[in-house]
C-alpha cells in the first residue's frame, strides 16, 4: 500500500551538466544534415551514461571504451562503421555538449517525420576516442501506435549496423547521430511505444507525439487547477505518527474516473507547479501521508520545493473517508518550473516507519517526466459524481 509519504532527507546523487535549454519544439519543420524536411514528433533528453571500460594507449594516448551490453552479448555479428557525426546537435538540444566528465556519454533521442520515412535519431557523445560494442537495433524494434495496435517495424539503419554490435572512432565529446528508419506513421497518430532500442531506453515507454499538442499550439501558462480539497471532519488531536487515534479525518475528496492509481497531471502556473497525484480508495476510511520533503528536479539539478498540498497537512498521516472503489485526486503545489524546463524528476525521499497494518514508508522516484504530456492529462482529473446502483 502506497499510502505513507512522510519522509526523511533523501541523498540524492546529482550530476554537473552544462546549462541547458529544455524547451521542446512542439511541431518544426526544418533541414537536417541532409536536404529532407522534417517535422520533429518528439524528443528527449536522458541522463548521462557512465562508461567505466575506457582505457588509454600508452603510446598515442588515445582512449578506448568497451561498451556493456548484457542484453544482445548473444549475437556476434560486428563491424565498424564511419562516424555519423550531428551538426544539428547544439540546436535540437541546445547546450548541451560539455561540461560533463569525459567519460560520460549524452543519450538522447528524437523522432521526426521525414519525406516518406519516420527516423528515430538516437544521438550519442563520444566518452573516448574509440567506443566498441555500441548496439542499436534489430528485428525487436518497432514502433507501436497505442490506439490502434498497428506496428510500424524498424526497416532499415544508418550507419548500416542491423542486428550488428559496432564500433566507432571520432573525437570526444564528438555528437552521433545513429538512424532508425520506419514507414511513415499517419497523421493522426497521438501515442505511440518504441521497443528494441535499449541502448536508449526504449523498451515500450508510451511517447505522445507532439501532433497531439493542439496541432503544435500550447499556451505558456495553464489556469490553477480546480481540484476539490477535501472536507476536515475531525482535526487531530495530539498528533502521534504511532497512534492512528490521534490523526485528522477528512472526507468529500475529488472524485474522478478510474485511472491507473499514481497517474499524475501537472498545470503550469507563473508562481506555481500543480501537480495532482490519482490514487485509489481501498477502503472506506484509509490514510494517507503526503511528505514536507517532496521536490522537482530538472536535469541541471535545480531543486523545486513542495509548498503545500490543498490543506492537507505535510507532516501528518490522515485518513480520508469516502467509498471503497473510489479514485481520488490530491494536488501538490511546488514552487514553479522555468518555462523552457520541460523534463523533470519527481522525489519522494524515504521516511519514518510508523505502528499501523500495511505502513509503508518506501521513497518514491520518478524520473524523466514530461511536462506537456503530464498537461495532457489534466482532463483526467476532471471532478465526477459518485453513482451506486
Amino acid at each position: 500500500m502506497n499510502r505513507f509519504l512522510i519522509f526523511a532527507v533523501m541523498l540524492l546523487t546529482s550530476f554537473s551538466t552544462a546549462a541547458q535549454n529544455d524547451e521542446v519544439v512542439l511541431v518544426g519543420y526544418g533541414k537536417t544534415d541532409g536536404s529532407e524536411n522534417v517535422r520533429i514528433l518528439a524528443k528527449r533528453q536522458c541522463c548521462p551514461e557512465m562508461c567505466n571500460n575506457i582505457s588509454t594507449n600508452k603510446k598515442t594516448k588515445k582512449t578506448t571504451a568497451v561498451w556493456n551490453d548484457y542484453e544482445m552479448g548473444y549475437i556476434k555479428d560486428s563491424c565498424t562503421v564511419e562516424p555519423p557525426v550531428s551538426n544539428d546537435f547544439d540546436k535540437i538540444f541546445p547546450g548541451m555538449v560539455g561540461g560533463l566528465p569525459k567519460e560520460f556519454a549524452l543519450l538522447y533521442w528524437m523522432l521526426s517525420e521525414e519525406n516518406d520515412a519516420t527516423v528515430l535519431h538516437c544521438y550519442f557523445t563520444m566518452p573516448a576516442d574509440e567506443v566498441k560494442n555500441l548496439w542499436l537495433a534489430c528485428e525487436e524494434t518497432a514502433i507501436v501506435d497505442m490506439e490502434t495496435g498497428v506496428q510500424y517495424r524498424a526497416k532499415r539503419t544508418a550507419p548500416d549496423v542491423f542486428r550488428k554490435h559496432f564500433s566507432v572512432k571520432a573525437p570526444v565529446g564528438t555528437p552521433l547521430d545513429f538512424k532508425i528508419y520506419f514507414p511513415k506513421l499517419p497523421e493522426t497518430t497521438k501515442v505511440v511505444s518504441i521497443y528494441g532500442v535499449p541502448l536508449w531506453r526504449l523498451r515500450g515507454q508510451e511517447i505522445v507525439l507532439n501532433s497531439a499538442y493542439n496541432s503544435g499550439v500550447m499556451k505558456q501558462y495553464d489556469d490553477v487547477p480546480q481540484i476539490k480539497s477535501p472536507s476536515l471532519v475531525r482535526e487531530a488531536k495530539n498528533y502521534n505518527k504511532d497512534k492512528f487515534e490521534s490523526w485528522a479525518v477528512y472526507n468529500n475528496p475529488h472524485l474522478i474516473r478510474p485511472v491507473k492509481d499514481g497517474t499524475m497531471a501537472l498545470w503550469r502556473t507563473p508562481e506555481a507547479t500543480y501537480l495532482a497525484v490519482a490514487r485509489e480508495q481501498n477502503w472506506t476510511r484509509e490514510y494517507f501521508g503526503i511528505g514536507p520533503d517532496q521536490f522537482l528536479i530538472d536535469n541541471r539539478g535545480h531543486k523545486y520545493k513542495i509548498k503545500s498540498a490543498q490543506g492537507l497537512p505535510l507532516e501528518e498521516i490522515f485518513w480520508i473517508e469516502a467509498y471503497s472503489g473510489d479514485f481520488i485526486a490530491f494536488l501538490m503545489e511546488f514552487e514553479p518550473l522555468p518555462p523552457n524546463i520541460q523534463t523533470f524528476t519527481y522525489i519522494s525521499p524515504e521516511g519514518e516507519e510508523f505502528d499501523m497494518w500495511g505502513a509503508n514508508w518506501d521513497g518514491e522516484v520518478r524520473s524523466d517526466l514530461n511536462v506537456n504530456e503530464l498537461r495532457l492529462n489534466q482532463h483526467l482529473f476532471e471532478p465526477i459524481e459518485r453513482i451506486i446502483k
